[in-house]
């Protein structure tokens, strides 16, 4: 976990969200990605439920904790009592496991949801891109020798621009909630920050810049919230006695452009040719860009 310092500099409580919560509609959720993109926040309400993918997400959920605790009351009870009856090490077992069953289903949910949006006036491009952020109560998580870095799935992401390492700068943010995601436990973005110029380190923003109120989100489970991955934002530590359970997904409106300093790449795939004869070509696009090429000239060094 990163020092506190590193946390942004806030002159005023958190403040209570201010979102575009939009309802489905016949042919779709009605949603300008323009507006996304130019910093709106938008949740589709009960998304994953109306595209009927929650009830599969909880299904493999379930099957996860029963392979990773067999016969403990976690396999039967609520997901976001995970923390009950499942220590530190047994739900990074359950998430690292659950990624494996969900990684399918996660192109699916992250395709369902593009086609939903309408108009459609710019082509997606999806990424790989999967995040199954398991926050437990900030007090619960111990024990953390030898685990994976934890940051953002067990514990607090500090604040950070996805595009400062692999991220293009049109990516739009899917933050899914299959818990209840409530004041205290969600995550924070910064909308008085939104593409100005900020001091980091290439991952994390540097302390003491003010950065203006944070916004707390709070979603129901099957809510989609949408943001641009130029917001900066961070995982808030997790004061309530609830498992908070979120997935991420992310895609770029229209072919990927990334910045020209980012510290990593990642490709994004042509919808289109995904299964089909051409899939190996999906990302062609994202490949052919600068940061595509030099990603591949310093894998040759």
């Amino acid at each position: 976990m990163n020092p506190p310092s590193s946390r942004p500099s806030v002159p005023a409580p958190v403040r209570s969200a201010m979102l575009h919560r939009v309802e489905p509609a016949p042919d779709g959720f009605p949603v300008a990605l323009r507006r996304v993109l130019e910093g709106d926040l938008v949740v589709l309400a009960g998304g994953l439920r109306h595209l009927g993918h929650l009830p599969d997400i909880e299904r493999l959920a379930r099957a996860a904790v029963a392979h990773q605790v067999p016969g403990s009351p976690a396999v039967d009870a609520p997901l976001d009592e995970l923390h009950r009856y499942a220590g530190t090490r047994a739900v990074e077992a359950i998430r690292t496991d659950l990624e494996t069953r969900l990684r399918p289903l996660g192109r699916r949910i992250l395709h369902d949801v593009t086609a939903a949006i309408t108009p459609h006036h710019t082509r997606p491009y999806l990424s790989e891109h999967l995040g199954i952020r398991i926050m437990p109560p900030l007090g619960t998580v111990t024990d953390r020798c030898g685990l994976a870095p934890l940051d953002g799935f067990l514990t607090p992401r500090d604040a950070h621009v996805d595009s400062w390492f692999n991220t293009a700068l049109n990516s739009v943010n899917l933050w899914m909630a299959v818990t209840p995601v409530r004041r205290g436990n969600g995550l924070l973005l910064y909308p008085d920050a939104f593409r100005r110029a900020l001091g980091h380190d290439g991952h994390t923003l540097l302390p003491g810049q003010h950065t203006g109120d944070p916004v707390d989100l709070t979603l129901d489970p099957g809510d989609i919230l949408l943001f641009a991955g130029d917001h900066l934002h961070a995982s808030q530590p997790n004061t309530t006695d609830a498992t908070r359970f979120v997935l991420t997904k992310r895609f770029s409106a229209g072919p990927p452009r990334y910045p020209l300093r980012g510290t990593g790449w990642v490709p994004y795939l042509d919808q289109r040719l995904l299964g089909t004869r051409l899939a190996p070509l999906a990302s062609l696009r994202s490949r052919l860009t600068p940061a595509g090429l030099r990603h591949a000239l310093r894998g040759r060094r």
